[in-house]
């Protein structure tokens, strides 16, 4: 039940932080983005510090809380084929920017979070 509510709480923080990106970019499929961008490369990151020195109640609260609530893979369904399709170069960008910002951020967490000892 613990972990429910952490995966709750940062579900909502993560929620909040991607409606609020929406005030910052006037263009939703940008916003959107950004969100999926900022939300790959924070949970990369954090993978990271969690394997070598967090605790599990963070681990959930961090990982599939807030950058499970932060990131949305039906916001970009909806950019692709909805009433302002972008189309599927949209979802490719979406998907290679994604792929290249998870293996730098992992590559930049491993060279400058040290394992605890």
């Amino acid at each position: 039940m613990k972990a429910v509510l952490l995966v709750a709480a940062g579900g909502a923080l993560g929620s909040l932080a991607r409606y609020a990106l929406t005030f910052v970019t006037s263009d939703s499929a940008a916003a959107t983005l950004n969100a999926n961008l900022i939300g790959v490369a924070l949970a990369g990151y954090l993978l990271v510090l969690m394997e070598r020195r967090g605790n599990q109640n963070l681990r959930w609260f961090l990982l599939p809380g807030f950058c499970a609530g932060m990131t949305t893979f039906s916001a970009v369904t909806i950019e692709v084929v909805g009433e302002n399709a972008q189309g599927f170069g949209y979802l490719a960008l979406t998907v290679i920017a994604s792929m290249i910002t998870i293996v730098i951020a992992i590559a930049y967490a491993r060279a400058t979070i040290k394992v605890k000892p």
